[in-house]
């Protein structure tokens, strides 16, 4: 990753240096522990963009549902896979890949991570390696280009992976 600080200062980060301290018990902060440059706006409490990764790590919180849960967002999310596989999309989100999922826009694990992560368990922890995902959060709208839209590569039909995901929590226990 290269970036730039202040008046054209560039700067260099070996993202596998990245540390994600902490743990995750039913929701995480913001900033994000994944949180690794931030760009404040004019408005307190909002960021003009933030670039977070998700690098190998330990995930060992008991009681709770492990991978990235079903959720909407106030930020757009841009999200991409460098290498490895992706906790919430085992299948189907391939390195090189991305995905967008812009203000209110549903997403979350995919069916088979769901089904598989309510059946865990969680007296051990779930030890994640060789992967390296990334995600740009923005207020902004993330508008794609025709090209992207009409791209061949494009996966047209990407939410058929939420296709028969099953209530597996009750309110009230």
């Amino acid at each position: 990753m290269v970036a730039w600080h202040g008046n054209y200062a560039p700067y260099k980060y070996d993202l596998r240096r990245f540390n994600a301290i902490g743990s995750i018990s039913y929701d995480h902060p913001d900033p994000s522990i994944f949180l690794v440059l931030h760009s404040p706006s004019d408005t307190p409490g909002t960021s003009n963009m933030d670039f977070a990764i998700f690098p190998p790590r330990w995930l060992v919180a008991q009681d709770t549902f492990r991978p990235p849960w079903f959720h909407r967002n106030v930020a757009s999310e841009f999200m991409g896979l460098v290498h490895g596989a992706y906790d919430a999309k085992a299948e189907g989100f391939a390195p090189g890949g991305c995905s967008l999922h812009n203000c209110m826009t549903g997403h979350g694990p995919d069916a088979a991570t769901f089904e598989k992560a309510s059946a865990a368990d969680l007296s051990k922890p779930d030890v994640i390696v060789d992967t390296m995902a990334f995600m740009f959060e923005t207020r902004a709208v993330i508008r794609p280009t025709r090209q992207a839209i009409d791209a061949a590569h494009r996966q047209r039909g990407y939410q058929a992976c939420w296709a028969g995901l099953r209530r597996h929590f009750r309110a009230g226990g």
